[in-house]
């Protein structure tokens, strides 16, 4: 029995020297660097400018202002979708995954609102919209939810109004706008966003002698819904 013992021992003696030149001899490969380990994050800090269009629906009414005799107020319907398409600008800046900014935009529209009624035939676009609004958002890497709120102007033209012949008189509207959308990164330096943008806006009066007779009457308050799509170039 011993000197089977002492045949296995001088036996695994003799091996284990080879198995170390063998394991020696094997081409093992290095760990990954740290920085390949980490997953890839989307950095939103910076300018960037872009391009929209969009859908967008009015909700109002118009007030005509007769000389009578006696005096009548007539109110008509000012409600209506159209189009919309501008551009835009803002700047960023990202503290973890929180991302904060703020951007100003400019569009215009072609016709949004339209009363066929009798005596009533007009039309409303705007040849101006612009805004200057915060944003706030979280990013997910490269898709960022965010909400945005702040200042509206629009510029409208109304086109034929009430048995007279006004051509396209104007009126101011001032306003503020809130809402919020989802933006994602396709580059490094392209985006696409969403987005969604309630404005409530003041009236303003329109008044004219141009016409047939005086035409006399009020845009009254009205509330602005609108969805767009948006390209961004970011630097």
């Amino acid at each position: 029995m011993k000197k089977l013992l002492l045949a296995l021992a001088f036996s695994t003696a003799a091996i284990l020297p080879s198995a170390s030149a063998l394991a020696a001899d094997l081409d093992v490969p290095p760990p990954p660097p740290v920085e390949e380990l980490r997953p890839a994050t989307y950095d939103w800090t910076g300018l960037y400018v872009g391009a929209w269009v969009g859908a967008t629906c009015v909700e109002g009414e118009l007030t005509e202002h007769t000389a009578g005799p006696p005096p009548v107020d007539v109110i008509w319907e000012n409600s209506g979708c159209g189009a919309k398409g501008g551009v835009m600008a803002g700047y960023n800046h990202q503290f973890n995954s929180w991302v904060v900014g703020l951007e100003a935009d400019w569009g215009m529209s072609g016709e949004i609102t339209s009363n066929e009624e009798t005596f009533g035939d007009f039309a409303m676009s705007m040849d101006h919209i612009a805004t200057f609004r915060g944003r706030w958002g979280v990013a997910f890497d490269d898709t960022l939810l965010f909400a945005t709120g702040g200042l509206a102007y629009a510029r409208a033209d109304v086109d034929g109004i009430i048995a007279a012949d006004p051509d396209h008189l104007k009126g101011n509207h001032w306003g503020w706008t809130i809402g919020g959308g989802v933006e994602h990164a396709v580059t490094d330096s392209f985006r696409l966003r969403l987005d969604y943008l309630y404005t409530r806006f003041n009236g303003d009066d329109y008044y004219s002698t141009a016409c047939a007779v005086t035409c006399d009457f009020t845009v009254e308050d009205f509330d602005d819904h609108e969805v767009r799509l948006g390209a961004i170039w970011a630097f």
